[in-house]
């Protein structure tokens, strides 16, 4: 962790331990279950910045990153069977924030 650009506050911290914790093998958390500084694999549901292109006609950013988001979201919990789980460590999220986000969103059902 002394090695890792950490670019959060400490609430980003509690929420790589809480991840690492929940995600561990046992009650020991390895360097592996961090995540940290992890080369992005082409199957990543998150778009790099450079690629997002904005269609046009789209005036309210709120309501254009909110679909966005939705749709992010909708694929990571299909190709995890819907586990929350697995969807909120694959979007690199904590479980308590997939939930928020869900709820914002009106998926929680």
């Amino acid at each position: 962790m002394r090695r890792y650009d950490f670019p959060g506050n400490v609430r980003e911290l509690e929420n790589i331990l809480e991840r690492a914790y929940t995600l561990c093998d046992a009650d020991i958390i390895h360097a592996s279950d961090l995540h940290l500084g992890e080369e992005k694999d082409e199957t990543s549901l998150i778009p790099d910045a450079e690629s997002i292109i904005v269609p046009e006609g789209v005036t309210e950013l709120d309501s254009y990153l909110e679909s966005v988001e939705r749709g992010i979201i909708t694929r990571a919990l299909e190709s995890n069977r819907w586990n929350k789980t697995a969807t909120a460590q694959k979007l690199g999220i904590s479980f308590r924030q997939l939930r928020y986000r869900l709820k914002k969103l009106g998926m929680d059902d």
